[in-house]
């Protein structure tokens, strides 16, 4: 399962973009799934006091999960209550799906990523946590119907989804649906058209 951390901005799941070096380095250890140095820059940053604290609590929660910890759903509840945005109570909610579905839970997920996409605000990570808990569930005609409103989004919104659905491994069967190769047919397409 793949974790992302999404910067406090702009359209759906755009990745850290903030001028802090500190979160660009945050971000590229999480991409290439060096935990421990994370921790180390974790700590470092806390002291400094250079990122706010609801990611200091994101991160330390996804290096729980990392580890099998109980101390993930803790670090997640914490992070939840000093979200001081629609963006950041996204990021907690997809990760916390996340962990419910490490734990073996994905009806809770599916619940909770459907309530976020449609009350607070869409990221990457929701959808992808939704396929993977629909698609544990057996839901195949839900997955389809979602894969199906991924052509209502933005151009820009569906190619970060396509690139996401292609990289994540937890999703090789959703890849097989008729509506995933609409959805990659449609993709191709436009992009070739550019």
């Amino acid at each position: 399962m793949q974790f992302h951390v999404l910067a406090d901005d702009d359209g759906i799941g755009s990745r850290v973009t903030s001028n802090s070096t500190t979160m660009q380095r945050l971000h590229l250890l999480l991409k290439t799934q060096q935990y421990e140095q994370i921790g180390d820059e974790l700590d470092r940053a806390e002291m400094a006091e250079e990122i706010p604290e609801f990611y200091i609590l994101d991160f330390r929660a996804i290096l729980a999960m990392v580890d099998g910890s109980e101390l993930a759903s803790d670090y997640l509840e914490m992070a939840e209550a000093v979200a001081a945005s629609p963006r950041e109570l996204a990021i907690a909610a997809e990760h916390r799906a996340a962990h419910e579905l490490l734990r073996g839970d994905p009806l809770t997920a599916a619940k909770r990523c459907m309530v976020t996409l449609e009350q607070i605000c869409q990221t990457e990570g929701l959808w992808n946590n939704l396929l993977i808990a629909l698609y544990r569930l057996g839901e195949v005609e839900a997955i389809d119907a979602t894969l199906r409103s991924f052509a209502q989004l933005s151009e820009e919104c569906t190619t970060r989804l396509v690139r996401l659905l292609l990289s994540e491994p937890d999703l090789s069967e959703v890849r097989a649906r008729p509506a995933f190769t609409n959805l990659l047919g449609r993709w191709t397409a436009e992009q070739a058209a550019d």
